[in-house]
């Protein structure tokens, strides 16, 4: 069976980024995805920045497919685009790469066609549907906070740390609705276009790059899964960028960090020139298990 580089970025602690996972969850959640990732890979390289992640994860280096890779001097909302570099210019030998968050469960349902559809057109990166548990009764409080939720959304997943017969939410919605935001200028409501996904083949679907240049355009949302799966061609010319930008409004300018994390794990590669992201239409064909999705939902 062929098998994939994994990539897992691993930070412990707290930095200019909002955090979910609560810091006693991080190494417990790690051991879940590595578990996960074993019959996949060739091995797993997990960068750390600070002394007390490297301590946490050194003797876990024990094992010959982990290797740990120190990064310093960094802001550590930069952690992930700085170990995809790094890759990128140490190089690599396997034929694909997975990069995923210390926190999901990886689950495949036909790793050789998952593979086969990559092969076919290197240009192709795969992303895992993102399940999240939810209490049941905070079903209905997700639905009103996230305009593209649906029922359907819904399903039922016996997940590792389920609790209650709780349900998962299949986040990272395509979006359905008007999308509308205030107009720089003028302050008034502008409806924005949106790319809406469509088919690739029996299996998957095309989430398409955004339509307009903003930052915070929906296509990225809905091709978002805090992971990608894709050939080591089209991963050595994406570029990896810290996520800095700088405007001026009314004369003022700005410099402002925004969305490090999900740049790195999905954005710059939908950015990336003829880039194909998909997603599985059956959700649990290729799917993730976002463990510290559920301390998210708690707090709806």
């Amino acid at each position: 069976m062929k098998k994939f580089l994994a990539v897992i970025p691993y930070f412990g602690g707290t930095s200019s980024a909002p955090r979910q996972t609560e810091l006693d969850n991080v190494l417990r959640y790690f051991e879940y995805t590595y578990s996960s990732l074993k019959p996949y890979m060739t091995k797993l390289i997990v960068s750390v920045y600070n002394d007390k992640d490297y301590e946490t994860i050194k003797p876990l280096s024990l094992n010959p497919d982990i290797e740990v890779m120190r990064i310093d001097d960094i802001d550590p909302i930069f952690l992930p685009a700085n170990t995809v570099r790094n890759i990128q210019s140490n190089g690599f030998d396997e034929e694909y790469i997975y990069f995923t968050e210390s926190d999901q469960i990886l689950y495949i349902q036909d790793i050789d066609n998952v593979y086969k559809t990559i092969d076919y057109n290197k240009n192709v990166y795969i992303v895992p549907q993102r399940f999240e548990q939810i209490p049941r009764e905070l079903v209905e409080a997700r639905i009103e906070k996230f305009e593209d939720t649906t029922e359907s959304r819904f399903v039922e997943f016996e997940g590792a740390l389920r609790e209650n017969h709780n349900p998962y939410v299949v986040a990272n919605e395509p979006v359905i609705s008007p999308f509308f935001r205030s107009s720089v200028s003028t302050g008034e409501q502008e409806l924005i276009k949106v790319n809406q996904v469509y088919e690739y083949d029996e299996h998957f679907y095309i989430n398409p790059a955004p339509a307009t240049n903003w930052i915070d355009s929906p296509e990225y949302g809905q091709a978002y899964g805090a992971a990608f799966l894709c050939h080591r061609e089209l991963f050595n010319r994406v570029k990896f960028m810290d996520a800095k930008f700088k405007f001026t409004h009314e004369g003022k300018k700005y410099d402002i960090e925004y969305q490090p994390t999900e740049t790195t794990a999905g954005h710059d590669l939908l950015r990336a020139k003829k880039s194909i992201c998909l997603k599985s239409k059956d959700f649990f064909y290729f799917h993730t298990d976002h463990l510290s999705g559920y301390e998210f939902n708690r707090k709806l």
